[in-house]
């Protein structure tokens, strides 16, 4: 793990848009994802990111807005 947070755009099997903030890389976090479906039949964002605390305690959603000037 690094110490800079990124940013994933994640649609959870409600097809709804959710923004995640991790430090894992995509590669992890995929790891993560499989592991998770196997033991689920669906994935909701909000319950995901509960269990992804458990391999980063400051992931967390994010939301996103839009700024212009």
């Amino acid at each position: 793990m690094n110490n800079c947070a990124l940013i994933y755009r994640i649609y959870d099997d409600q097809e709804e848009k959710h923004y995640l903030s991790s430090v894992l890389d995509h590669k992890k976090l995929e790891e993560i994802v499989e592991e998770y479906k196997l033991n689920n039949e669906n994935v909701y964002a909000k319950e995901f990111i509960s269990h992804l605390s458990k391999f980063d305690p400051e992931a967390h959603e994010v939301e996103v807005r839009d700024f212009y000037f």
